[in-house]
């Protein structure tokens, strides 16, 4: 493996042909994770594999509780029906097999037999209902709630056997049960251990992972430690600590001290590494980056008609849009910010090996602030106005204050009187469920959920969404539930290239900066690391070796 830690393009990832899945009944055979170890190998679990990490999210174990991005600390301890491997092909996990008719409307999953939770307790058919049913249930906070409560019915046709099906075809649910993508939260919890209390279950939850809860300080750290002869792979590590350090340059310390072994970097810090000899794991396209301009939500009570970008008059908020756009110059904060990992892009939420992309969708928005300027005082703002920007670290994304600031700086040369408010991701969290920071900008990097740009939007910027990270607007709703419902994968990418990613680009929701890349910097105890293609941030902890000595 070479240093980038990963086998095969990220393209692999995003061209998954789901269309077999619909046309026929799909029965996969039991396929190894890359890199994936015999469960009962003969060298025991040793030693502590410490990761320092910016946020954990929102620290919460409940599935309707916890959002999405918090994948990071959630995923060594739970496990999903689905899995990818290395080539970003949809393989088995809990489920050895499953079935997909009616044009995308029933689902069908078989389950693998004697997998158990860690309190020695079988995962059954009823433990992933009560999963899909926690997740959609009134008041979930999880960001795949409004998806799932599109479900109309779940059979449980035996201990091991579940049925799904939808009203309308639903022909990427692939997607959002699978371990290999971020924030695809579907993990399968114990029914059993959450309906003998809530509570109990949230300071000590179970799942079926190869990492065992120990211990949660909130704010501070998460333990686990290694599952004995795991059904899938047993770690080598005994331990697996999270900490949470925010401050990069704090991390950066700890790992060229040894007191930790692997953290979350931007491009800043790539030079660095290799000058005190240390390894960077490199995910290439896995974080879109925009900054988002909230309040663009007219159906919602928290719509403040008086935001600059989203108020009634369309032409006045576009042009306020995109003024934001020309202040920025996204090329600089690429190479100044980000070390360069990264390309400008002009859509937001497209990358440039998609094969939807199209060479004007790449074009970024040119830098241009004495239009940007002139477009204030078409728009009624010649003095400009006062906005506030969030800085806000999430899960992965570590990066995001500094782009923040940078942003607000560019925008205070063209007359903006700008905020800043650092804000814990887990405060924000809050925030953006219950759309309250309408006139608040935040710089935001949207993770690949799933291999194509509208499944994101689906949980981030529709008129029903959970959450709200870029726009409401009756057209992209018709472009997520069009998209949803097409079988045709060839379909789907000429929509997404000639018609969704046009509207995007022209109406401009948010100031599109870029593609960038997830990197790690890591220590000597670290050897081989397998990593999934086009998965945001450090994962498969389970499959991570020791360094040979």
């Amino acid at each position: 493996m070479g240093k980038h830690g990963i086998r095969g393009p990220i393209a692999a990832l995003r061209v998954i042909s789901i269309l077999t899945l619909i046309v026929a009944a799909v029965l996969w055979a039991p396929t190894a994770a890359p890199g994936q170890a015999p469960a009962g190998r003969a060298d025991a679990p040793v030693g502590t594999l410490t990761v320092a990490v910016a946020t954990f999210g929102n620290e919460r174990w409940l599935p309707h509780l916890y959002v999405g991005a918090e994948d990071v600390v959630l995923k060594p301890l739970w496990e999903n029906l689905l899995s990818r491997d290395g080539k970003g092909n949809l393989i088995p996990m809990l489920a050895e097999k499953w079935q997909v008719s009616d044009g995308g409307r029933t689902w069908k999953f078989n389950l693998r037999k004697g997998v158990r939770f860690h309190n020695g307790t079988e995962v059954t058919a009823e433990d992933v209902r009560f999963t899909f049913a926690s997740i959609a249930k009134e008041g979930s906070a999880n960001s795949m709630a409004p998806e799932f409560r599109t479900i109309k019915s779940m059979e449980v046709e035996g201990p091991y056997t579940i049925t799904v099906r939808f009203d309308k075809p639903f022909v990427t649910l692939g997607n959002r049960v699978t371990q290999g993508l971020f924030a695809s939260v579907a993990y399968i919890q114990s029914k059993k251990h959450i309906e003998a209390g809530e509570d109990g279950a949230e300071r000590q939850p179970i799942g079926t992972g190869p990492w065992k809860f120990v211990e949660h300080v909130r704010g501070d750290r998460v333990v686990y430690e290694a599952v004995p002869n795991h059904w899938r792979a047993t770690p080598h590590f005994k331990r697996l600590v999270f900490l949470k350090v925010p401050e990069p340059a704090t991390r950066m310390a700890m790992l060229r001290a040894g007191s930790v072994d692997v953290i979350e970097v931007s491009g800043e810090y790539v030079d660095e590494l290799k000058k005190v000899g240390m390894r960077t794991l490199i995910m290439p396209n896995t974080a879109a980056i925009w900054v988002i301009l909230g309040g663009q939500w007219p159906t919602k009570p928290t719509y403040d008609p008086k935001v600059p970008w989203a108020q009634p008059d369309a032409e006045r908020a576009k042009k306020v849009r995109l003024a934001l756009n020309l202040a920025v110059d996204k090329k600089a904060i690429i190479e100044r910010v980000l070390g360069g990992v990264g390309t400008a892009v002009g859509t937001v939420n497209y990358y440039p090996t998609d094969p939807w992309i199209s060479d004007a969708l790449l074009k970024p928005i040119p830098y241009d602030p004495a239009r940007a300027k002139a477009l204030l005082t078409e728009a009624g703002y010649p003095n400009g106005f006062e906005l506030t920007m969030n800085l806000t670290a999430w899960p992965g994304r570590g990066f995001l204050p500094d782009v923040g600031e940078a942003v607000a700086t560019y925008w205070e040369k063209i007359g903006l009187r700008v905020k800043r408010r650092p804000v814990d991701r887990a405060v924000f969290s809050a925030d953006f469920r219950a759309r309250s920071y309408a006139g608040v900008a935040l710089a935001y990097a949207g993770p690949i959920i799933a291999p194509e740009p509208w499944e994101l939007f689906a949980r981030i910027a529709q008129t029903k969404s959970a959450v709200h990270l870029l726009v409401e607007h009756p057209k992209l709703d018709a472009f997520i539930e069009r998209l949803g419902a097409e079988p045709s994968v060839a379909e789907r990418t000429r929509i997404m290239r000639e018609e969704m990613g046009p509207w995007l680009y022209e109406y401009m929701p948010a100031v599109s900066i870029g593609a960038t890349h997830s990197i790690a910097g890591v220590g000597p105890k670290v050897g081989e690391w397998p990593l999934i293609p086009g998965h945001m941030g450090v994962h498969n902890w389970e499959y991570v070796n020791r360094a040979a000595r």
